[in-house]
């Protein structure tokens, strides 16, 4: 016959030998809930070797290993462990707030020299640096960094000059000298769009590519590559007047002519073979930052 002395003492003795040791009050609960259970005769003989007993203790104190830990859990207090063990938070998953847009500066008046990064307004004039601007037409562009201003329609890295120079300017386009050498022989381009594109591209001494058709804030246009020469025949080679001259050998034009409101509007980025990447990444950004008011 087993007793609840007997059980009492093999469940004790179990989890003595083990690594883990429960509590008396949490042990007594345990054994307090345990029947005892008559042993009864099984219908096969029993051996009683000690393999057979050393088997027959494992398997009670397994028993009763599973019977501690359903009861156990059932007498846990619910804000607490055993000996101590506080259960690790339940992760909760923490979302980085977005930033909220930082509205930009209202555009500022293109000014001259150095600029800080931010929103300018150019002015659209015939020829820089402008004296007597024509404000009909305005645009607003992005300028980064490093970047200095010529009022009121262009901007400068290096004073666009060889061999590493940039600039952006906005004009309105001319008639073509004949010889850009020459300002006296002028090929009349009239007003509009394609009548300045064409007289680029066709002309017997400028270096230029077909008009493609584009469009820039809306406005549609056309845009022309001019590569002016390596080897310069005079101090003021000028591709169209009133308008600047080639500021250094091999100086690349690159024209965005758009027709807004009735009016032309030449927008112009320039740069050499050896200006860097990264300044030609920033004309490409200036161009696109462009929004016309006109």
């Amino acid at each position: 016959m087993s007793t609840d002395r007997d059980t009492t003492r093999v469940v004790r003795s179990w989890l003595e030998d083990g690594v883990t040791a429960l509590p008396d009050r949490v042990l007594d609960t345990v054994l307090d809930q345990l029947p005892a259970t008559p042993q009864r005769r099984a219908w096969w003989p029993a051996r009683r070797s000690r393999d057979m007993n050393s088997y027959a203790k494992l398997a009670v104190a397994a028993a009763a290993v599973v019977v501690v830990a359903i009861v156990g859990f059932s007498v846990l207090p619910r804000d607490g462990g055993i000996a101590g063990f506080v259960p690790s938070a339940t992760p909760t998953l923490t979302r980085t707030p977005t930033p909220s847009p930082v509205p930009s500066a209202s555009p500022v008046a293109l000014r001259e020299g150095d600029l800080t990064p931010g929103t300018y307004v150019f002015v659209a004039c015939s020829a820089p640096p402008c004296p007597t601007p024509d404000e009909s037409v305005q645009l607003t562009i992005d300028v980064p960094g490093g970047w200095s201003g010529v009022t009121p329609n262009a901007v400068w890295i290096d004073e666009n000059a060889a061999p590493g120079g940039a600039a952006l300017a906005i004009g309105f386009g001319g008639n073509l000298p004949r010889d850009p050498c020459l300002t006296t022989d002028l090929i009349d381009t009239g007003s509009t769009v394609d009548g300045f594109a064409d007289a680029i591209a066709t002309h017997p001494v400028l270096d230029a590519t077909d008009p493609v058709d584009i469009s820039l804030d809306g406005y549609s246009g056309k845009y022309v590559d001019l590569r002016l020469p390596a080897d310069l025949p005079c101090a003021e080679f000028r591709p169209w007047e009133p308008g600047i001259y080639a500021q250094g050998p091999s100086h690349q034009w690159h024209l965005w002519i758009l027709e807004v409101a009735g009016t032309r509007v030449v927008i112009g980025t320039m740069d050499y073979p050896g200006t860097s990447a990264q300044h030609r990444a920033e004309l490409e950004a200036m161009v696109d930052s462009i929004r016309i008011e006109p």
